[in-house]
């Protein structure tokens, strides 16, 4: 499993709206590998609000298909809004152990 976590630093008060942006459908549900995505939002710090965009992938080569899909640059073109992002940054992980609570 590889999870892909994009960070994106945005201004005080519109962390949730931007958030919204991923619920609608996009095409990355029905490519191949994928597993599931979420986003988590943190409370604003210092006039600053962070989103958590987590993907997760059966594997690397599932993310690189999506990245490179007409699907990905359709929702990666920009729907407005984006002057209020002040940074982001990508980062991959491999799962190594996963728990699941007891039946």
């Amino acid at each position: 499993m590889l999870v892909i976590t994009n960070t994106i630093k945005v201004k005080e008060g519109h962390g949730a709206t931007l958030a919204q942006r991923f619920g609608g459908a996009n095409g990355v549900q029905a490519m191949p590998g994928f597993v599931r995505l979420e986003v988590w939002h943190s409370a604003a710090k210092e006039g600053v609000e962070e989103l958590k965009v987590c993907t997760v992938w059966e594997n690397e080569e599932a993310f690189k298909g999506w990245t490179a899909s007409p699907s990905f640059r359709e929702s990666h073109r920009g729907a407005g809004g984006n002057e209020v992002i002040l940074g982001a940054s990508l980062d991959k992980y491999e799962l190594v152990i996963s728990r699941q609570p007891e039946q």
